[in-house]
């Protein structure tokens, strides 16, 4: 688990938040898929996962266990952050050297 601490505060939940705890490697395809409809329910379409800013807020909210509008609610640099972090998870898996075929076929 990891620490989004938060610029200004927002309101989750009847409490201000000053901290958000959010783990994006426990995230499951269902997670992933919950994000996508969050975003629709907005009338916004989702385009490529790994750059849409408005899907990484959604897998943001799946990750910190809050709802997609709590994060549309957060300060824009906090969000910006949590956007950074998400797509950064996104990107550096991609990134990573795929492992060498050694099987010899």
């Amino acid at each position: 688990m990891e620490t989004l601490k938060l610029r200004k505060p927002v309101m989750i939940d009847g409490e201000k938040k000053a901290e958000l705890t959010y783990d994006l490697d426990a995230l499951t395809g269902q997670q992933l898929e919950t994000a996508v409809r969050d975003v629709g329910r907005s009338g916004i379409q989702v385009g490529a996962i790994e750059l849409d800013p408005c899907y990484h807020m959604a897998v943001f909210a799946q990750a910190a266990g809050i709802a997609y509008e709590d994060v549309k609610r957060m300060g824009a640099r906090d969000c910006r952050e949590a956007i950074a972090k998400v797509r950064s998870f996104f990107v550096s898996d991609m990134e990573e050297p795929s492992e060498p075929d050694t099987s010899g076929k």
